[in-house]
């Protein structure tokens, strides 16, 4: 029996004892409260016991989400609603993140970017005088270049980078209309939930009575629910339908989610070589500024060179061509759903068919 009721609950009790009824008919009734008034009407409807495992019988609304009633008191004025046992739970679950399309960037062999001019005629290690960068544009192709002239002082040495390979890179695909954050918005039906408001002994032909002083709005249902855990294995069942012409039974299954926990994330997409790349290239300097006057020719690969050219020489241009251009391959990684199954609470209702 739910405490609350107040006077109402006995003049109500005390009508079942003067002749039995069925709550969801008025009865007005002669016996005054203790306060003096009458208890006025006795509505609501009859209903079954709860099944085993399930909670007492409670109006459930079921319906979009923008529709949901805002709480039970507004719904069912003057019911007595234990707020503290409404709930809302949701049809559908939240989709898995989407993981993007893993792809790589092709790979590449790119040229030496310029050379370093020293001011000595060395090539070992360490102090070398004065560096001069004597640089290609970015994305060079090779063709003739002069980026300044060096006179013949800064001129004594320079290196030459190696010709390198660009490695594959990757390139995540987001799938169509995915956003951030990746996990989609919950949506579809709800289910919220109104307790508190059962009591016994005010029907004939059923043993419960759920109380309320005007019919349920529109999309109110009478159900009882129970719930468990998502790692707590298979809800309980609901009634069989009830025969032809027999009282209704909480035989109308619906499952809502509650406190859904979605920790999956995507991995992070990576490429991984599969051949490798063999880039070789040939560059010369020129004295003049139009690649005329040849000063000296170095193969590179991917150790790069140092070249002392003759004395008193200055660089004015440089060029380049391949002799080797065979970019590897790789192989796209990632972009997979990783993580556990989310955790939720699942509660499964058992409602009478809605047109009893």
């Amino acid at each position: 029996m739910v405490a609350g009721l107040g006077g109402a609950v006995v003049a109500a009790s005390g009508c079942w004892f003067v002749k039995p009824y069925d709550c969801a008919e008025r009865l007005e009734c002669d016996v005054i409260n203790e306060d003096g008034t009458s208890n006025g009407a006795c509505e609501g409807k009859c209903v079954p016991d709860p099944l085993s495992g399930f909670g007492e019988p409670a109006l459930v609304w079921i319906g979009p989400e923008e529709l949901r009633p805002l709480a039970c008191a507004g719904v069912l004025p003057d019911a007595p609603i234990d707020l503290s046992d409404s709930w809302t739970g949701r049809a559908d679950l939240p989709d898995a993140p989407r993981c993007p399309t893993c792809t790589c960037s092709a790979p590449a062999c790119e040229l030496p970017a310029g050379v370093t001019a020293r001011s000595l005629a060395v090539c070992q290690e360490g102090p070398g005088g004065v560096e001069t960068p004597f640089d290609a544009p970015p994305g060079w192709d090779g063709a003739c270049v002069s980026p300044r002239t060096l006179p013949a002082e800064q001129f004594g040495s320079y290196t030459i980078p190696p010709a390198t390979e660009r490695p594959c890179a990757p390139v995540p695909v987001d799938p169509p209309g995915a956003e951030e954050p990746q996990p989609l918005a919950l949506g579809g039906l709800v289910a919220f939930a109104c307790a508190g408001f059962v009591e016994e002994h005010l029907c004939d032909r059923e043993p419960l009575c759920m109380l309320y002083q005007h019919r349920p709005p529109l999309g109110f249902r009478h159900c009882i629910f129970t719930s468990a855990l998502s790692n707590q294995g298979a809800s309980l069942a609901c009634s069989d339908p009830a025969p032809p012409g027999g009282a209704p039974r909480y035989s109308d299954r619906l499952v809502f989610y509650r406190d859904v926990i979605d920790e999956r994330t995507c991995s992070p997409c990576t490429c991984s070589p599969m051949t490798p790349s063999t880039c070789e290239a040939r560059v010369s300097t020129y004295e003049d500024a139009a690649c005329g006057q040849p000063i000296a020719t170095t193969t590179v690969d991917g150790g790069g060179a140092c070249v002392v050219p003759p004395a008193a020489m200055t660089l004015g241009s440089l060029s380049a061509e391949w002799l080797v251009n065979a970019p590897g391959s790789c192989a796209p990684e990632g972009g997979e759903l990783t993580g556990n199954e989310p955790k939720m609470e699942i509660v499964t209702l058992c409602c009478l068919p809605e047109d009893t």
